[in-house]
């Protein structure tokens, strides 16, 4: 349980941190590439069925720094879990 929480909170640092260096990197010209955002998912849709209406859609927005972020936690946490001894 306190292993998930702790891969939880390591992923999500890193995924705000990204996002704050992509929102950075945007605006200095030599690391603008960092910034670069990707949209990954699919289109909202809608189903009627006359009773009801159900509108499916899932969208997520990546920027390359997140990712970096994301694969620098999952190389830091198990040294993170050793060394907070969970």
């Amino acid at each position: 349980m306190k292993q998930g929480l702790l891969m939880f909170a390591v992923l999500l640092a890193a995924v705000v941190v990204g996002s704050l260096l992509g929102d950075f990197s945007r605006t200095v010209s030599s690391i603008e590439w960092m910034g670069k955002t990707f949209e990954v998912g699919i289109d909202a849709f809608t189903l009627n069925l006359k009773i009801f209406q159900v509108t499916l859609g899932f969208q997520i927005h990546v920027c390359v720094s997140e990712i970096l972020m994301i694969i620098v936690g999952l190389i830091c946490y198990p040294k993170l879990r050793n060394a907070l001894g969970v």
